[in-house]
């Protein structure tokens, strides 16, 4: 509880302090004239009286001037000064031009008076700076997001973005045209695709569903850093009015730091007609291939026929009992052929992808389609299988709950297990074998909706499989029965696993509208710094002295593009140098023989770096080191980095003068900028260093009229000869 004399105002303290004085020096002239009445005559005492009060009355007079005179030049003008800065500090309004109303008195305050109208103007050019650059910032987040929303918008791709809960945040003409049109079709026109309606009003909840939970479990599983999709799953959905079918991918999207899921993106394409055409050509082909392979065999019986009634004809007869024997061997690989390419040419249209079978399996335990008390437990061996998950989901779901009513089991296995370029996957529970005629009932039943009422028999035919159920051998688990059907493998993920998802630095700049409105200048010496495109770049090397056969290790370079470090465009590789790195630049770089043993050399890099830069100026901290070693070997390579170098030592010399400390090291402390220890004297970390400072430096070389390339040149062309004269001494 504050004290109740911190209410009180300058003004009233101040008259307090006045009134103390008067008070004070009337108690003494009272004391003066009792102690003079007791000690002077009697006929003194009028005398003391008139003299003290007159005295008195000077005194309070005097003080009650000196009060008010302090009072208007003082206490007022503080007063005054002190409710307006208040008022400027809180309320934050200023007249035009950005000054500040102070009050003009306060003449006897000094330099209070001055200062503080400086401070509350300093504070009014603050707030119209940063209410500028919110301005500038918010005008520019809205053109890019107008942008932005214009090519969504006219994408011919249906584009909707989600929460978790299906709830629709965005979504462009085209989903618009697929969704509504779908609707209309099935005679609820009014109910129109909008924003804060759920997509699972539109599309079948289930396909939605199974798509959203194997993202979340690969993220989770953090399979999606080598998952060759990423966070990124295709599927097939029917809309709920059944009238279309739509091919689509499902992306997950993350928090700021990509921490947890907080919705997804969802692409889609009509394919009504194309996988209904793709189903008819297949079915067709599968027709013809079986109808041929019958009249070959019945053709193959009648010559087998034929030849053994003629079995002691002469020798001319052998070349024909060996063309019957032989051409139907090549008419059959012609029809395995053909029934290839009508596997591929259905799998082009159905939404086959690799899906790890515990993902698989997990997603079939939580379906649940019947509510059923099952356990289920997974085993086998972890692969990758190439399929339809969501369908496949639907079909082992099915299977397993009528098997659960027909043997009046409630425990099964789902295993996994590889057999050549294929993979089983197996439905296990202890009980009795399913009749052909039983299974084959289950199999003719439609599946769930969200599938396209497909039977399992369509699944299985889909996937070029079949299914069937056979009893495990007694030495292996007598009384156990199994429902098993083959599935492809994902052979580029499970035999060659370096061949999975490339990785990219998380949240990479992909877009930038503001290049709309970049013209290139007429000479680049006239271009401002700012606009000019940037490879920044870094060299591990054996050595100091590439003329004494030092070579370099390792290369790296990040671009700077619109005056921004773009972290997704990268170079960075090893080099092998063809011969041994020395001890002592192991301990520097931490790069040693084995690493690079694999490596390509620098004629092979080179190339690939030279690619990178492009047309972009090359920037180095202490360039002509690293450039030395990439002109070392540049013509042997076949190219010729002939672009324009900028040195961050040179023009941080220009700015801060040569005799303050300029390496990257004191240069990056300088400017706040943090180099993890692990990354130090890596050419990746020291060039996304060294392009941190040489932004740091644009601001700064402005300042001292360096404001285009040409100046840049012309001011690091200067400090390179005043080094070269201090050498000299």
């Amino acid at each position: 509880m504050p004290d109740r004399t911190e209410r009180w105002s300058l003004r009233f303290r101040i008259f307090l302090f006045f009134a103390l004085i008067a008070g004070s020096s009337a108690a003494i002239l009272f004391g003066a004239t009792l102690w003079l009445s007791f000690h002077l005559p009697p006929e003194s005492t009028s005398m003391v009286v008139l003299f003290v009060g007159g005295a008195a009355f000077a005194i309070a007079g005097l003080t009650a001037w000196v009060w008010l005179r302090f009072d208007d030049h003082v206490a007022k003008p503080i007063d005054a000064l002190s409710q307006a800065m208040r008022t400027a500090v809180r309320a934050g309004g200023t007249p035009e031009g950005g000054r500040t109303a102070l009050p003009q008195t306060g003449e006897y305050l000094g330099y209070l008076a001055p200062a503080a109208r400086e401070i509350t103007d300093a504070l009014a050019e603050a707030r119209h700076d940063v209410e500028a650059a919110i301005e500038k910032a918010t005008v520019a987040a809205e053109r890019q997001k107008r942008q932005l929303e214009t090519v969504v918008r006219d994408l011919q791709q249906g584009v909707i973005i989600c929460r978790l809960d299906h709830t629709i945040l965005l979504y462009n003409r085209a989903a618009q045209g697929l969704l509504d049109h779908s609707h209309a079709q099935s005679g609820s026109p009014g109910r129109e695709l909008g924003l804060g309606r759920k997509l699972s009003a539109f599309l079948a909840v289930q396909a939605l569903r199974h798509a959203l939970e194997r993202l979340t479990r690969r993220f989770g599983g953090g399979r999606h850093f080598s998952h060759r999709d990423g966070l990124m799953a295709p599927f097939l959905a029917i809309t709920v009015s059944g009238h279309e079918t739509l091919k689509g991918r499902m992306s997950l999207m993350l928090d700021e730091d990509d921490a947890r899921p907080i919705g997804y993106v969802v692409t889609i394409d009509r394919v009504t007609e194309e996988l209904a055409a793709a189903i008819w050509r297949e079915r067709l082909l599968q027709d013809v291939t079986q109808d041929m392979r019958r009249h070959v065999t019945n053709l193959t019986m009648a010559a087998e026929v034929v030849l053994s009634m003629h079995k002691d004809a002469d020798g001319d007869i052998e070349w024909i009992r060996a063309a019957l024997r032989e051409e139907p061997k090549v008419i059959g690989e012609r029809l395995d052929r053909l029934d290839q390419v009508a596997n591929d040419m259905l799998f082009g249209a159905w939404p086959v992808a690799p899906v790890f079978s515990p993902t698989l399996f997990e997603c079939v335990i939580h379906r649940r389609s019947e509510n059923r008390t099952i356990q289920v437990e997974q085993g086998g061996t972890p692969l990758w299988l190439m399929c339809d998950s969501a369908s496949v989901t639907e079909l082992l779901d099915r299977v397993m709950n009528r098997a659960a009513v027909w043997d009046q089991i409630r425990d099964f296995w789902l295993e996994a297990t590889r057999h050549g370029d294929r993979a089983y996957v197996d439905l296990v529970w202890r009980g009795n074998l399913v009749p052909v005629g039983v299974l084959e009932d289950w199999l003719s039943e439609p599946l769930d909706e969200a599938v396209g009422s497909m039977t399992g028999r369509d699944v299985l035919s889909h996937h070029k499989t079949d299914m069937w159920c056979e009893e495990l051998t007694p030495d292996n688990r007598p009384g156990v029965v199994r429902v098993r059907m083959a599935l492809a493998l994902a052979l580029d993920l499970e035999d060659r696993p370096e061949k999975a998802n490339v990785q990219i630095p998380q949240r990479p700049e992909f877009y930038d509208f503001d290049l709309f409105t970049r013209h290139p200048p007429g000479r680049l010496e006239d271009a401002e710094l700012k606009a000019l495109n940037f490879v920044v770049f870094d060299t591990e090397t054996t050595g100091l002295e590439p003329s004494r056969g030092d070579e370099m290790i390792s290369v790296a370079g990040v671009r700077i593009v619109n005056g921004r470090i773009l972290r997704g465009e990268l170079f960075s590789t090893l080099v092998n140098p063809g011969r041994r790195i020395p001890p002592a630049s192991i301990k520097i770089h931490g790069i040693t023989d084995e690493m690079v043993a694999g490596a390509g050399n620098i004629t092979s890099v080179l190339p690939r770096f030279h690619d990178f830069v492009g047309d972009s100026i090359l920037v180095a901290h202490n360039a002509a080191f690293d450039m030395a070693f990439l002109e070392k070997r540049q013509r042997e390579a076949g190219v010729v980095f002939d672009q324009p170098v900028l040195d961050t030592v040179l023009l941080a010399a220009h700015v801060f003068g040569r005799s303050e400390s300029l390496t990257l090291d004191a240069l990056a402390e300088r400017f706040g900028i943090t180099i993890p220890p692990e990354e130090r004297h890596t050419a990746l970390g020291d060039a996304i260093a060294t392009a941190e400072v040489l932004l740091r430096l644009f601001d700064l070389l402005e300042a001292v009229d360096v404001m285009t390339l040409g100046d840049a040149t012309r001011v690091s062309d200067m400090q390179a000869a005043i080094r070269r004269k201090q050498g000299a001494y």
